[in-house]
């Protein structure tokens, strides 16, 4: 993912968010619901990837990963390890990322109070928002995204690893987690918000640890 596509693809998928919630996010929930989308698969899936990320068994382990590790490498002239510094970009950079992401995804599902479809069909009624549901955004397509997003930044030749964002997102519809528009305006939160947050690191950390991508 290079730094000059993400607006651009944040605003497609903001455009796809709002044309999914008014027009195909229930019909597709509806559909979904009557076929065999065998979601042991997809939890499994999901479930195997949360460990390398730091989301399971305790789902503070990446934040605390990523924040010692952005305090160590900023520091690594102090402690007479320079080469540390030539990673400190990507580790704030994340962080930064996965943090704000955290806080948004909490602050956009309280606010949208969006029923997830499996609550929809028990619920009834035609209105998905401001229910007292929990689905908007994705917390998956943000949790995810938050790491590897801004990683397919800052080191280009990671960028396939974002089949795994896209796995996470496809997978929490495919279960009935999520509707559409859920997992792209999680996308829509991380691509916005990695953005910012280079542009602001360019400025606020030395240019000497400025990865070569970014240059």
């Amino acid at each position: 993912m290079q730094e000059s596509k993400l607006l651009p693809t944040a605003a497609i998928a903001a455009v796809l968010t709002l044309l999914c919630i008014v027009a195909i996010d229930q019909p597709f929930a509806r559909w979904l619901a009557t076929r065999e989308t065998y979601p042991a698969i997809w939890n499994d899936g999901i479930g195997y990837l949360e460990y390398p990320l730091g989301i399971e068994p305790y789902k503070w382990t990446g934040v605390w990963i990523l924040t010692v590790g952005s305090i160590v490498t900023l520091a690594g002239d102090h402690l007479r390890m320079p080469k540390l510094r030539s990673a400190a970009f990507a580790f704030v950079l994340i962080t930064l990322v996965h943090l704000i992401g955290r806080n948004l995804m909490l602050w956009l599902k309280f606010g949208f109070g969006r029923l997830r479809p499996t609550q929809w069909f028990k619920a009834g009624g035609d209105d998905t928002f401001f229910r007292d549901g929990f689905s908007f955004p994705s917390g998956h397509a943000i949790l995810f995204g938050s790491i590897l997003i801004p990683l397919a930044v800052v080191y280009p030749r990671t960028r396939p690893l974002l089949v795994i964002v896209l796995f996470a997102m496809t997978a929490r519809v495919m279960v009935s987690a999520h509707f559409i528009s859920d997992v792209l305006g999680g996308y829509v939160v991380i691509a916005v918000v990695t953005w910012a947050c280079v542009r602001w690191l360019r400025r606020a950390l030395p240019s000497s640890i400025l990865p070569a991508s970014l240059r």
